[in-house]
């Protein structure tokens, strides 16, 4: 062929046999090699042929495209194995893929970073295929080359675009559970002090204005509380259990919450279960619960006359089986043309809807995403004025030596029974407000009560004294909740087993997992109202073994800069991909300045960490980590962000010893961070 400087291989005699025998005679006439030679010069796709029977298999023909794509001229390019189009960067899994074809004599397609004559790099798509003559030997390797860096590069913005978004939304869940913290503990107070006033003498106009603050209290934590969820589902942190449970008391508890408003509406409420239902399932109960109450809700909110009916039955097994869920009202109903839109968040069937009942919109999302984590779908059935059934099917399988649940179930008409137990309580939380809340109600339950403000006068008066149980806050001043219960459980005889409840703010699950690594017996979210509060106390005492608080292994002797936690993962020391994704974030020239900021204050803090060591200053010291934390973990410090957050927890257990080794520990990774944060690879 014309660009061949070297020997070229005989035309393959297959593909020429091929086209022989679909083209017609005057083709034949015009000289296939030369119009097939023409076509492949002129096409915009790269195309090589690579010789098997000459050492190192050189390349020895080039079309034009393939030197426009390259920069190389073809004198530049025969004779040489395609290697050189490689650099520092090309993934060497795709070159062996191709070196594994080759020697297998076989077709491969890999996408590979190339390197074009000026250096620059771009995205090749290279399809190897070899051909065979009329014999069956090998007698050439054609390479297609595709030029896709616009694509790939796209590929990236999306993929730096998802990133971002699930840091954002990461970024977003973690100011929720924040500020839902700092939202419970004044609502706390709010709705305890409003509790104890509706127990009080109070004139009509009095009660009156009572109950609407606290009707809106309960909304506002109503909305709070999906604001929650949503993000939680949202940030994929939201467990689905799989546990045995009886249906009956889950229905009958949603009946129950929904009882006094329908009663209010003069609306019959039940539940009808099919015979062949067992009673006794495998499942999420707690999920269940949420999705019941917030379906049996709207439809008594937007039920006038009539009734709620929940209905549950077997699902075919040609479906999949299961129970198959139906709330049933006979309400307002939803027009069609709405009905589409009414899973979506923030959406009612209509604005005035809002204003109407009230509500922020958010149940039937959660309803939902809750009912398609646990395996089902949901959907509606309405008809305008004549009211509306939803209905979903959950894969919830009959528990092992399951019976037969009731046919039908009736909301609770008694009171809830007040706890049996009387005794000494002893109530750990720094705030003045939740203090008097609490105290007052348990002493009006019967309680004797004592108040401390901070953990370390708690183990004083644990020590000091038998206590029938103890409330303790999970942040507090002196000494937090965990390190107090800790302590506690650290004392002999009974007053070491003494049943704790935690109270906190913070509601994750990781939170919850904490308390009862500490040794806490149950966990009590804010704000608190008196059922809530009295339920409790009154499950903890009638199930009263101590769980022992679960302390981490002893971490390795001596400083080293290693990112591994106690459990033996290794974190690095720079996490590459959030530098990345703070290069995309900041203009790239600004990167550089910003790691030399973070690297004078990370070394100002350390200062300011040694200080605070020399002077056995550990609440300090505990601020100091916990700041460098943030910021370490802000710039890829992975491995010092892990060590410190360490650090942070020993210092504000109280644990000197173990804080003073773990500083040794942040003091060795630092030098090695800001170092490798410094070399030239890193900002460029």
């Amino acid at each position: 062929m014309s660009r061949s400087t070297a020997s070229s291989p005989t035309t393959p005699n297959a593909s020429s046999a091929g086209a022989r025998a679909i083209a017609s005679p005057a083709f034949d006439a015009l000289g296939v090699a030369g119009l097939l030679e023409a076509a492949i010069a002129a096409v915009p796709t790269g195309v090589t042929i690579a010789d098997p029977a000459l050492p190192d298999c050189p390349i020895v023909y080039v079309n034009d495209a393939f030197t426009r794509m390259t920069g190389y001229l073809p004198e530049e390019v025969l004779g040489r194995n395609c290697r050189f189009l490689q650099g520092a960067r090309t993934d060497q899994a795709a070159v062996a893929r191709v070196r594994e074809a080759i020697a297998r004599r076989a077709p491969v397609t890999v996408e590979l970073l190339n390197y074009r004559k000026d250096g620059s790099r771009f995205w090749n798509e290279l399809h190897v295929a070899p051909v065979f003559d009329a014999a069956g030997a090998l007698t050439a390797f054609i390479g297609i080359q595709h030029d896709v860096t616009a694509r790939k590069k796209a590929e990236a913005g999306r993929e730096r675009a998802r990133r971002l978004a699930e840091r954002a939304n990461r970024t977003k869940s973690d100011f929720l559970a924040a500020m839902s913290h700092e939202i419970r503990t004044p609502m706390n107070g709010v709705m305890g002090t409003l509790a104890l006033l509706l127990e009080t003498e109070l004139d009509a106009e009095q009660r009156a204005y009572a109950e609407t603050a606290r009707q809106c209290g309960k909304d506002l934590l109503a909305i709070i509380n999906d604001i929650l969820d949503i993000s939680r589902i949202e940030a994929g942190k939201l467990a689905i259990e799989s546990v045995p449970f009886r249906l009956a008391e889950v229905v009958r508890a949603v009946l129950d919450l929904a009882a006094a408003a329908a009663a209010e509406k003069g609306l019959k409420l039940e539940a009808r279960i099919a015979p062949d239902v067992p009673d006794t399932v495998i499942g999420d109960p707690l999920r269940l619960k949420q999705v019941l109450t917030n379906l049996v809700d709207n439809a008594v909110k937007f039920t006038a006359v009539g009734g709620v009916t929940v209905a549950i039955d077997q699902a075919p097994e040609a479906t999949g089986g299961g129970l198959s869920f139906a709330v049933i009202d006979t309400g307002i109903g939803i027009p069609p043309s709405v009905q589409k839109r009414l899973f979506s968040r923030f959406a009612q069937a209509d604005p005035s809807i809002t204003r109407r009942f009230g509500g922020s919109g958010l149940g039937l999302t959660i309803c939902r995403r809750l009912v398609t984590l646990m395996g089902g779908e949901i959907r509606l059935d309405s008809i305008p004025g004549k009211g509306t059934t939803f209905r979903f099917v959950l894969p919830l399988r009959a528990a092992e030596g399951a019976g037969l649940a009731p046919e039908r179930v009736l909301p609770d008409p008694s009171p809830p029974k007040p706890p049996a137990a009387r005794g000494r309580v002893l109530i750990a939380e720094d705030s003045r407000t939740n203090q008097l809340v609490v105290a007052a109600i348990l002493r009006r339950a019967g309680w004797t009560v004592d108040v401390v403000s901070d953990g370390r006068e708690a183990v004083r008066r644990a020590t000091e004294t038998d206590y029938a149980l103890i409330l303790m806050d999970v942040q507090m001043p002196e000494l937090d909740g965990l390190a107090a219960t800790r302590r506690v459980r650290a004392l002999p005889g009974q007053r070491g087993q003494v049943p704790i409840l935690a109270i906190s703010g913070a509601t994750a699950e990781a939170d919850r997992r904490a308390c009862a690594q500490a040794g806490m017996n149950g966990f009590l979210p804010k704000p608190i109202d008196r059922t809530t509060l009295l339920d409790a106390v009154e499950a903890v005492l009638a199930d009263r073994r101590c769980p022992q608080p679960q302390p981490s292994p002893p971490a390795p002797a001596g400083p080293a800069p290693s990112g591994g936690d106690e459990s033996g993962r290794e974190d690095p020391l720079i996490d590459r991909a959030v530098l990345a994704d703070l290069r995309e974030s900041v203009e790239p020239a600004r990167l550089p300045r910003l790691l030399a900021l973070f690297a004078e204050e990370a070394e100002a803090r350390l200062a300011r960490i040694a200080e605070a060591l020399a002077g056995h200053d550990l609440d300090a010291l505990a601020r100091l980590a916990h700041t460098l934390k943030s910021s370490a973990g802000a710039f890829g410090a992975a491995a010092l962000a892990r060590a410190v957050a360490a650090l942070e927890e020993e210092a504000r257990a109280g644990r000197a010893e173990e804080a003073a080794r773990l500083a040794e520990r942040v003091f060795a990774l630092a030098q090695a961070t800001l170092a490798a944060l410094r070399a030239p690879e890193t900002v460029a």
